[in-house]
């Protein structure tokens, strides 16, 4: 039982989200009212200005400039009386606008020696600026200098082309316009103020609430999406008696009124609404839309849920009855009816689409299509499936079964088949490890036994060193023994090391690791052994500390297993490069060093075990060093690499960089 899919909490997510979603709706017509019928600046989101400074005034401000030059350019024209009879109603609205007082514009227009205004006493250009500048914002164009002064916001985004085009070509004059921040005339700047004063201030918190109710929606959607079908009494998925109309007849009723309701809407917008009661009734619409929709969604996801979709459909129901009746024929027989139906009903439809013009015989071909393309669909399907299952296998998943439930036919014998590979496969896998683990068992063992006398014989030797002796023949033996049980002993050392590796019978203590640090330490130890064989190293190492995860006595041994190959291998008289960088969070400790003997074995066969790039096998190694590395690396969640350039031979090992 799940009490997080009760009636309850299912009831209050179906109204948060009709709530959320009318919430984004309304927010989302609102901004198309306004910004669609040009009320508001998209500059102006977010503005906490006053209506004086903000981009929309600005905007309004020359909208009006555009009909006061309209009005002035009709007034010369009046005067030389080639006015048509349109311009001449046009002209009586911009003077009943402009010259009536009912606009808050004030102009003072001079041009060869006449003055136009509507600006009362004023004689000349300074007592109309004065004038100008006392009614609150003014623009004063001086066609002499052609420029455009004022005490106007946003000054700059005015066009000054529809001022110029009232001058004349060479003729002087100036243009001064003064607006009454006063706002005492209802014109179209008071209503624009109004509008900025009144939504503006609401429109950053409309969008912040519509974003917030908008992932509130999706996330109450994706509760209802898993919720619906369900119940806190146990897990099966609970119907309704909606669910079991055919599909079919779900999508056409989705259909139709979605048609339907973009009809209507389109029907409502030739006509003109204001903005409370455009609100209003997209708040409406909203509801109702969504409760009907959202209805046909849930049963649509509880069909799906209870494997209802396909099955509870008249396509589904055609091909029920009709592969039932083919059950009992033969396969080659049922194949032959198949095609031979097929072509008689395709024929046949053609027939009556083409020569007779029938409706109904073209959704027949549109049935008979469907049906083509979803058996195509089930056996691409069953395809699909059967290639993924031989994908898992070869990728190693040899324990991976294929449903048989979920094929047919042929497929179904291939998927037994299948299995049947990945059952041998993993059975001689299965032997083949056994077979590995007992190798490992066996080096281990050897290994141990071998420790055990060899142990008694290095302390022997140790002991004879102790004595002393004069023969100079003796004292040699004595070295050479020495030389070659501490060989050997380093060869068992190795060989238990790797086999417990192998096995995965190692523990890690992985912890934060200084890899500079480490690296001068492990350069320091091997400072004297370089200097012996003429080695010269070059290092470049970051001055802060580079930090990684890793198991510290663990990473040591790789690195100094580097330096010993370095030592063993490189050319002497020649320089070896160390380096450590970190790119992209990654970082990159590589040893660069030349080669004594030429190698001809490829740079990734370098890190098997008991593979040596000294095919005459004269140097002291033993074919493990950087196979412990390599492995070692792998295991601590690092990257081994090798790479072999002519003589040039390097090693770089990568582990993910860690804060310190």
């Amino acid at each position: 039982m799940n009490n997080k899919f009760n009636n309850g909490f299912k009831t209050v997510a179906v109204l948060m989200q009709m709530v959320f979603l009318i919430i984004v709706i309304v927010v989302f017509s609102l901004m198309v009212n306004l910004f669609g019928r040009n009320r508001l600046s998209f500059r102006d989101i977010g503005n906490n200005y006053s209506f004086f400074h903000s981009y929309y005034y600005v905007e309004e401000i020359s909208e009006e400039i555009k009909d006061l030059m309209m009005y002035l350019q009709m007034e010369r024209r009046v005067e030389e009386k080639v006015m048509t009879e349109p311009q001449n109603t046009k002209y009586k609205m911009y003077k009943v606008k402009f010259e009536g007082g009912l606009s808050n514009l004030y102009y003072w227009f001079l041009q060869e020696n006449k003055v136009y205004t509507n600006m009362k006493d004023i004689s000349n250009k300074e007592e109309a600026v004065r004038q100008a500048k006392k009614l609150g914002n003014y623009l004063c164009y001086d066609d002499a200098l052609l420029d455009l002064k004022g005490n106007l916001k946003y000054l700059d985004q005015l066009s000054q082309m529809d001022v110029i085009r009232l001058f004349q070509a060479g003729g002087t004059g100036c243009l001064i316009i003064g607006i009454d921040t006063s706002l005492s005339k209802a014109d179209a700047i008071a209503n624009a103020a109004v509008i900025y004063d009144t939504y503006v201030p609401w429109i950053g918190v409309s969008i912040f609430v519509a974003i917030v109710a908008f992932l509130s929606f999706l996330l109450t959607m994706i509760y209802i999406t898993l919720a619906t079908g369900r119940s806190d009494k146990d897990d099966s998925i609970h119907l309704h008696r909606i669910d079991y109309l055919p599909t079919e007849l779900l999508f056409a009723a989705a259909v139709i009124f979605m048609t339907g309701l973009i009809l209507f809407c389109a029907k409502l917008g030739d006509k003109e609404w204001g903005i409370s009661s455009s609100l209003i009734l997209t708040g409406t619409l909203v509801f109702l839309s969504d409760a009907v929709l959202l209805t046909l969604y849930m049963s649509f996801v509880r069909k799906i849920k209870a494997d209802l979709f396909t099955k509870c459909s008249l396509v589904s129901y055609v091909i029920r009855i009709y592969k039932k009746s083919m059950k009992e024929q033969a396969m080659e027989k049922r194949g032959i009816i198949r095609i031979v139906v097929c072509m008689a009903m395709e024929l046949f439809f053609l027939w009556k689409s083409f020569f007779r013009q029938s409706v109904w015989a073209v959704f027949g071909l549109l049935a008979l299509f469907v049906y083509s393309s979803v058996t195509f669909m089930e056996h691409t399907v069953f395809r699909k499936k059967i290639l993924d299952g031989i994908r898992e296998i070869s990728h190693g998943k040899l324990e991976y079964k294929l449903d048989l439930k979920e094929y047919k036919g042929d497929y179904k014998e291939l998927a037994e088949e299948i299995n049947g590979i990945g059952e041998g496969l993993l059975k001689a896998v299965e032997e083949n490890v056994k077979s590995e683990r007992l190798k490992t068992e066996l080096v281990t063992n050897v290994s141990h036994d071998i420790k055990t006398p060899l142990t008694s014989i290095i302390n022997y030797i140790s002991l004879i060193k102790m004595e002393g002796c004069w023969n100079e023949n003796v004292e040699n033996y004595v070295e050479i023994l020495d030389k070659k049980s501490q060989r050997l002993k380093q060869l068992t050392e190795d060989l238990v090391e790797v086999s417990q590796i192998t096995s995965g019978n190692i523990i890690l203590d992985m912890q934060p690791i200084n890899m500079v640090e480490l690296i001068f330490q492990t350069g320091g130890e091997f400072n004297e052994i370089f200097e012996d064989v003429g080695l010269t190293v070059v290092t470049r190492l970051p001055k802060e500390p580079v930090m990684i995860l890793a198991d510290g006595s663990r990473v040591w041994r790789v690195v100094q297993n580097l330096y010993n190959n370095v030592a063993k291998y490189a050319m002497k008289d020649t320089r070896v490069f160390v380096e450590l960088k970190v790119e992209n969070g990654i970082g990159e400790f590589s040893i660069k060093d030349i080669c004594a003997q030429s190698i001809h074995k490829p740079a990734q066969d370098l890190s098997e075990r008991f593979v040596r790039g000294d095919e005459s096998r004269g140097t002291e190694g033993n074919g493990l060093g950087l196979s412990i590395a390599r492995n070692l690396t792998n295991l601590m969640g690092g990257t081994f690499e090798i790479k072999i350039d002519g003589d040039l031979f390097i090693v770089s090992i990568t582990f993910p960089v860690i804060n310190p």
